[in-house]
């Protein structure tokens, strides 16, 4: 049985895919969301409660309906693989990221500041919860 904490962490990790997907950083979808990093987040980790016009928003975001997204979050649908963005700080294998200019590596090194400062929040919080 699916509790609703698997739930949120299901629709997290697959609006993740899709984010990954259009090359988008938690960052930019944030902004294009109007919510903080941290907030959007929390939606990907399955922290936050979805409604249906954030839902819509986030379709907008992705360029596709409220159906489509639906149906790849239900899991109808497959996933593309993430393309090499340039600034997706993920490697498969042990090839080199290429970033294509110094802005760009700024960009890249601010996201990977702002993930690390957030997973270090987390870390901290479950290390609290658990005392």
């Amino acid at each position: 049985m699916t509790t609703e904490a698997d739930l949120k962490k299901i629709v997290g990790q697959r609006l993740q895919m899709l984010r990954l997907e259009k090359c988008l950083t938690q960052e930019q979808m944030g902004e294009k969301l109007n919510l903080s990093t941290s907030a959007y987040c929390k939606i990907e980790y399955g922290e936050t409660d979805l409604t249906l016009t954030r839902l819509n928003k986030i379709a907008e975001v992705l360029n596709m309906s409220a159906v489509e997204l639906f149906s790849k979050i239900d899991g109808n649908t497959y996933f593309n693989q993430p393309k090499d963005c340039g600034f997706v700080g993920i490697a498969r294998d042990s090839s080199t990221i290429k970033v294509e200019s110094n802005e760009s590596l700024r960009e890249l090194v601010n996201a990977n500041t702002q993930l690390i400062k957030m997973l270090c929040k987390r870390i901290e919080i479950l290390e609290n919860k658990n005392l």
